[in-house]
């Protein structure tokens, strides 16, 4: 999928660029926002890697008002208060499930999606065709609702550090091939863009997970699944029941000079020649060490 999305990247900066000289504006600088600026490289790109050949547009204003409430449908209110407070938040919800009825198969949909809906539709006798649409938007949430904030903080993080820039630029050079916006025979090129290229990265990768390390809030919960006991830091023990359940806040042992010395400055090469998996105490994702969107939000 990674190679897909730069493929479609590239695609849509040469559209923006065609769309520019036609307008005789190239040579004008346009200023935007760094956020906005991040949306607008990730979105559509993974729109198409993912879902194949559907319009992006007809589903980005919808995500953007779900992008911003999301925090107040995950906190399970009650309906009324959904119905009243945040309708037109409701209506791009049901917007969002809805087009995925209408888009069964797009044309080069890729097949960890294909096999989603596969998987999905084989149990349709307990999982309705609304649920399925839920599940895909929920989908779509994950794939972009992390991912573009961190392009966001990894940029904002970067661009003030006139050494990593040099170094990730050095590095970019020398394991990624450059691919011309003008050279059509460039397209092949962008296979050579893989994971495996990506890994040679290492500055690059270090960079992204101390920005994961410095931005990143999960909270991840458990059930206790045997009586258990913990000693804390002061002497204490902490005796935790079955069935008790126990929230980890990541950012705390981020922030912990113990396990990362200087916690609070962005040290770009902090995970280089590290395992960044089993550093005790960084976990960045809420679904834990193993989450399904982890490699390719890490990768994109």
């Amino acid at each position: 999928m990674i190679i897909e999305f730069g493929r479609r990247l590239r695609e849509s900066m040469k559209n923006e660029k065609v769309i520019l000289e036609t307008n005789g504006t190239i040579s004008n600088w346009i200023s935007t926002g760094l956020l906005k600026f991040s949306h607008r490289m990730i979105f559509q790109p993974s729109i198409f890697a993912l879902f194949g050949e559907i319009n992006p547009s007809s589903l980005e204003n919808d995500f953007r008002l779900f992008d911003d409430s999301f925090h107040h449908f995950s906190a399970a209110l009650p309906h009324w208060v959904y119905s009243w407070f945040f309708s037109q938040e409701m209506k791009a919800r049901a917007r969002l499930n809805s087009s995925w009825v209408i888009n069964h198969h797009p044309l080069h949909e890729s097949e960890y999606v294909q096999a989603r809906k596969a998987c999905m539709l084989s149990e349709s006798n307990w999982l309705s065709e609304k649920d399925c649409g839920s599940l895909l938007t929920a989908f779509l949430w994950g794939s972009l609702g992390n991912t573009i904030p961190a392009v966001f903080w990894c940029l904002y993080y970067v661009l003030q550090d006139a050494k990593a820039m040099e170094k990730i630029k050095q590095e970019i050079d020398t394991y990624l091939p450059i691919v011309s916006l003008d050279n059509d025979a460039d397209d092949g090129i962008i296979e050579e863009w893989t994971p495996e290229q990506l890994n040679s990265c290492v500055y690059l990768e270090s960079a992204v997970n101390e920005m994961l390390r410095l931005a990143a809030a999960s909270l991840i919960t458990r059930k206790c699944s045997r009586e258990t006991q913990i000693v804390l830091h002061d002497g204490r023990t902490l005796t935790l029941k079955p069935n008790e359940t126990v929230a980890w806040f990541a950012a705390i042992t981020h922030r912990d000079g113990n396990i990362f010395p200087d916690p609070n400055k962005f040290i770009f090469d902090r995970f280089v020649d590290k395992h960044a998996e089993t550093i005790p105490g960084f976990v960045p994702f809420e679904g834990g060490k193993i989450i399904w969107n982890t490699s390719f939000s890490i990768q994109k």
